[in-house]
């Protein structure tokens, strides 16, 4: 039984890291085709208020721009970092139980489901 316990975390370990291998690519795909656009955008932008204005003034308001926005999204940050953390709802539910309960509980759930839903198919 220990083998098969085994077996059955690796090969999920297994799925886990490649399917969170695959969603940090295409992540990162996604930043650097939004950080291509975004440029695009700037340089458009900084093309048109040129026109308008002189290239200094528009440098300086795309710049002042960039950092109201970074300024928002700092914001927007420290109030998430000081959010409660989920697991913590689960660290409370445990209570004085224990690691291992919160480890193996999901995975006797898994294999008596496992069970009960394989007991129906005959080969």
């Amino acid at each position: 039984m220990g083998r098969l316990a085994l077996t059955i975390a690796r090969a999920l370990a297994a799925q886990t890291l490649r399917r969170w291998a695959v969603t940090a690519g295409l992540w990162v795909l996604a930043l650097i085709c939004g950080f291509i656009g975004m440029m695009g955008f700037a340089a458009a932008l900084w093309v048109w208020l040129a026109r308008l204005w002189d290239p200094v003034a528009a440098g300086l308001i795309i710049g002042l721009g960039g950092f109201l926005a970074a300024a928002v999204l700092i914001l927007f940050a420290r109030t998430r970092r000081r959010a409660p953390s989920p697991m913590a709802d689960l660290q409370a539910a445990i209570g004085d139980q224990g690691a291992g309960v919160a480890v193996w509980a999901p995975l006797i759930g898994l294999a008596l489901l496992g069970f009960v839903l394989g007991a129906g198919k005959k080969d």
